[in-house]
């Protein structure tokens, strides 16, 4: 032990997050739950093999993180949503070096469900199939889910139906009204993938 590495300090640190995981998994495979997935001063990725649903807002904005530091991201808020082959991974800093922390479903064929989802994006690549779509829309006029104030900008894009498909997202935040996640996996790992 000549490393002063403390076992004890560790493992103080580390149960309770490792707790707090599992539950928020157990929760989140066997019902509606609350969620909000957002780590401090940290990017997550999110990747979606398919995602449709009604209510779809795309604005800019800010969003601060733990640190206090101010980020410009697009905002995406959707109303309701049906989901295939979700996953969500972040990179984590332990004494033991950087792991990869990665939640996603099983199976890609079983949709989970989610309502009010909102997303600060830093980055999306998609292909896209909006309907009723509505371009260069104040944002004070469209739906909005994630309860941030108004950004103070005049555009936005809103639509009723969307249909997305090889979502990839690089997100400082990830909030839903409510997850129904169907076979959720949690792994924490050096050898774990991110999500791409």
């Amino acid at each position: 032990m000549g490393d002063g590495f403390r076992w004890g300090r560790f493992a103080l640190m580390l149960v309770p997050s490792l707790v707090a995981m599992t539950i928020l998994a157990t929760g989140m495979a066997q019902g509606m739950v609350p969620v909000s997935m957002a780590l401090s001063g940290r990017q997550m990725r999110v990747s979606v093999d398919k995602l449709s649903g009604h209510g779809f807002a795309l604005y800019p904005g800010v969003v601060r993180s733990v640190d206090g530091r101010r980020h410009m991201v697009l905002q995406l808020a959707m109303r309701s949503a049906r989901m295939y082959g979700l996953c969500q991974s972040t990179w984590v800093d332990t004494p033991f070096g950087r792991y990869v922390l990665r939640l996603a479903t099983r199976d890609h064929r079983r949709p989970s469900y989610v309502s009010e989802l909102g997303i600060s994006a830093t980055s999306l690549n998609a292909d896209v199939n909006f309907g009723s779509l509505l371009l260069n829309q104040a944002t004070g006029t469209l739906n909005r889910t994630l309860g941030q104030t108004d950004s103070g900008t005049d555009y936005g894009i809103g639509a009723r139906d969307f249909t997305v498909r090889e979502v990839k997202v690089g997100a400082w935040a990830v909030m839903g009204g409510s997850f129904q996640v169907n076979g959720l996996k949690v792994e924490l790992g050096r050898d774990v993938p991110a999500c791409f």
